[in-house]
């Protein structure tokens, strides 16, 4: 599967998006109101930009995902979103580790 995982938006009666072992792109904040409304699990791959494991270049980019992934969970309380979680990349130029 490819793509921009937004395009299955088109499809309001999905109720779970797994997508984790895919080359999905996209970014989590493009999630509108509208979007996905009947969706209980959500899983994005690292690929996506604030998906599953995705690795900040700058630690300043952290909180615009924090807000969108709060944002979208508020709006469906009862939504499973599975093993999410982020990090800074060892790449970055903020990396002090």
């Amino acid at each position: 599967v490819q793509g921009n995982f937004m395009d299955l938006a088109d499809f309001p009666g999905l109720k779970e998006l797994g997508l984790r072992e895919t080359s999905v792109t996209g970014d989590i904040r493009d999630i509108g109101e509208g979007d996905f409304l009947a969706l209980e699990t959500l899983t994005l791959p690292h690929g996506v930009y604030g998906g599953m494991g995705y690795e900040f270049q700058h630690i300043s980019d952290a909180p615009d995902i924090a807000m969108a992934v709060n944002s979208f969970k508020k709006q469906r309380p009862s939504l499973l979103i599975e093993s999410w979680h982020a990090s800074l990349s060892e790449d970055s130029p903020d990396w002090y580790g």
